[in-house]
C-alpha cells in the first residue's frame, strides 16, 4: 500500500462517527449500557446519532373511551368492557390472527412464485483468439425486463405435512383464545364478588359502628345517673373505638378489591369507573351432576385442552414434514426476457463475426429441475428426532392438562359444596346471634345482665354477619370457579 492511501485509511474509518457526540455502538458497546452495578441507567438518556436509537416507549391509547360508558357498570357490562380492552384476550386473538396468516404463508408454497426482473449490465469477457497475443476482449452491454417462473412439482409430502402442521397450531391457537375469553372472564367474576362482598362487610362495619356509638351514649347517660361503672364506660369506648377500627379496615378492602377489578378487565386503578353492587343477586342452584360427570364435560368442553390436542396433531404433522426433507423435490424454471445487447471486439481481426453490433432479441428457457439432497452431515435425521421428542412432549403436555382439569374440577366442586354449607350455617349462626344480643339488650336495659355481656353479644352478631357476607361471596366465587374449571358456560 502506498503512503497516501495509508494516511486516507484513518479517515475513511473515522468518518461515520463524524458529528456523532456519542461513541459507536459498533466500537464502544458498553456505553449504551449502565456503567456500574451499584447505579441506575437514566432512561433519559440514549447515544444520539445512532440509526438504532430507541426511543422510551409511551402508553399505547386506551382502546375505548370511558366517557361513553352508561353509568355505573353492573356484572354484565363490566364483563363486555372487560372482553373488550382486557389486553391478555386482545394478545390471544392476536395470536390466533397471527398463526391464521402463518397458515396461509404454508398455503401459498402450492402456487407457482412469479416475479418480473430488469437488468442492465456492462460486461467484458477474455476470448482465447485473436489479437496481438491472442486475447481479445469482447465488451458487452446488455438490458432489458423479463419474467421468471418457479413452481414445486412434487415434493412427497413436504406441503401436506407443513398444511397440516399450520392448520393445527392455527386450532390451537383459535382455542387458546377461547380459553383465555374463559379466563378473563373468571378474573372479573372473582374480583367483581369481592368488591361486592368488600362493600357489604362495610356495610356491616358501619351498622356496628352506629349500635357501638348507641350503647356508649346510653353508658355515658348512666354514669351520669350513677347507674354505670368507669370500666364499663371504658369497655363501651373500646367497643366503638374497635368498630371505628373495622370500618377502615373494610375501606381497605374495598380500595384493594377495587384494584383487583380493575386490573382484571384491563384498566388502570385510577380510571373513572363506577360499579353497580346488587348484594341480593339470586345464588346459583345447587348441581344437578356429580363430579365425574362435570370432569367428563371438562375434557370434552375446555378449550385448552382442545388446544393441547392440537398441539400433539401439530407435532404429529411436524414429524412427517421432517420425514419428507429425505426426499427429493421437483421444480418447473421458467423465464423469458426481452433484451437489448451492444457487443464490440477489442482488437478487431478482419473476420467473421464482425467487431460489433447492436439489436433487441426475445430470450427464454423452461424446463424441469431435480434436486435430492444425498448428504448432509446428519442434519435431516437429527431434525426427524427432534420432532419425534417434541411429539412426545406435547403428548405429555397433554396427559399433564388433563390431569390439571380433572384436579381443578374436584377442587371447584368441593369448593362450591362446602361454601353452600358454610353459607346456610353461617345464616342460621346469624339469626341465633341476633335473638341471642336482642335479648342481652333486654336483659342488660333491666339490669339483669352487664355490659361485658351486651359486648360480648354485640361482637358475636358482628362476626356473624361477616362471616355470612364472606360466605355468599364464596358460593359465587366457587360457582365461578366450577365453570372456569369444566370450560362449560351451561353448567347450573
Amino acid at each position: 500500500m502506498n503512503r497516501p492511501l495509508a494516511c486516507l485509511l484513518p479517515l475513511v474509518i473515522l468518518l461515520p462517527s463524524c458529528g456523532r457526540p456519542h461513541p459507536l455502538a459498533e466500537w464502544s458497546p458498553d456505553e449504551f449500557a449502565p456503567a456500574t452495578p451499584d447505579r441506575s441507567w437514566s432512561t433519559t438518556w440514549w447515544p444520539s446519532g445512532t440509526s438504532d436509537a430507541a426511543a422510551i416507549p409511551a402508553m399505547p391509547p386506551p382502546v375505548v373511551q370511558l366517557d361513553d360508558l352508561d353509568g355505573p357498570l353492573g356484572l354484565a357490562s363490566t364483563l363486555d368492557l372487560a372482553l373488550e380492552i382486557n389486553p391478555e384476550t386482545r394478545e390471544a386473538w392476536a395470536n390466533a390472527r397471527a398463526a391464521a396468516a402463518q397458515y396461509g404463508v404454508s398455503r401459498g408454497d402450492w402456487y407457482p412464485n412469479i416475479s418480473a426482473w430488469a437488468t442492465a449490465s456492462y460486461d467484458r469477457e477474455l476470448e482465447p483468439f485473436g489479437g496481438p497475443n491472442n486475447i481479445r476482449k469482447d465488451d458487452s452491454f446488455i438490458a432489458g425486463p423479463g419474467a421468471s417462473i418457479t413452481w414445486t412439482l412434487l415434493d412427497f409430502g413436504r406441503r401436506e405435512a407443513n398444511d397440516e402442521m399450520t392448520a393445527r397450531a392455527l386450532l390451537a391457537s383459535n382455542f387458546r383464545f377461547n380459553r383465555e375469553i374463559q379466563n378473563v372472564a373468571y378474573s372479573v367474576q372473582a374480583a367483581y364478588f369481592e368488591l361486592e362482598a368488600s362493600q357489604g362487610l362495610l356495610q356491616a362495619a358501619e351498622l356496628d359502628y352506629s349500635l357501638a356509638s348507641t350503647v356508649l351514649r346510653s353508658l355515658e347517660e348512666r354514669v351520669l345517673l350513677g347507674l354505670a361503672t368507669l370500666p364499663e364506660l371504658l369497655s363501651a369506648k373500646q367497643a366503638e373505638a374497635l368498630a371505628g377500627y373495622e370500618i377502615q379496615v373494610a375501606r381497605t378492602a374495598i380500595h384493594d378489591a377495587r384494584t383487583d377489578l380493575m386490573i382484571a378487565m384491563g384498566l388502570t386503578p385510577g380510571a373513572q369507573v363506577e360499579f353497580t353492587i346488587d348484594s341480593d343477586r339470586p345464588l346459583p342452584m345447587e348441581l344437578a351432576l356429580g363430579v365425574e360427570r362435570l370432569t367428563t364435560i371438562a375434557m370434552a368442553a375446555r378449550p385448552d385442552l382442545a388446544a393441547a390436542a392440537a398441539d400433539v396433531q401439530a407435532a404429529e404433522a411436524a414429524v412427517k414434514a421432517s420425514e419428507a426433507t429425505l426426499n427429493p423435490q421437483i421444480d418447473f424454471l421458467g423465464s423469458v426476457g426481452y433484451l437489448f445487447r451492444d457487443y464490440k471486439l477489442n482488437p478487431y481481426i478482419d473476420s467473421i463475426p464482425p467487431d460489433s453490433g447492436n439489436e433487441w432479441n426475445a430470450v427464454w428457457t423452461a424446463g424441469v429441475y431435480g434436486n435430492w439432497l444425498v448428504f448432509d452431515g446428519g442434519i435431516r435425521e437429527n431434525e426427524i428426532r427432534m420432532a419425534r421428542a417434541e411429539l412426545t412432549s406435547a403428548r405429555e403436555r397433554l396427559r399433564q392438562a388433563q390431569l390439571d382439569a380433572a384436579g381443578e374440577v374436584w377442587d371447584s366442586y368441593f369448593d362450591f359444596e362446602s361454601a353452600s354449607r358454610r353459607l346456610e350455617w353461617s345464616r342460621a349462626v346469624e339469626d341465633t346471634a341476633q335473638e341471642s344480643m336482642d335479648a342481652m339488650q333486654l336483659a342488660f336495659d333491666n339490669g339483669l345482665r352487664t355490659l361485658p355481656d351486651l359486648l360480648a353479644a354485640q361482637q358475636a352478631v358482628a362476626s356473624a354477619r361477616s362471616n355470612r357476607i364472606r360466605s355468599r361471596a364464596d358460593v359465587l366465587i366457587a360457582a365461578a370457579s366450577m365453570v372456569h374449571a369444566t370450560g362449560d358456560i351451561q353448567i347450573n
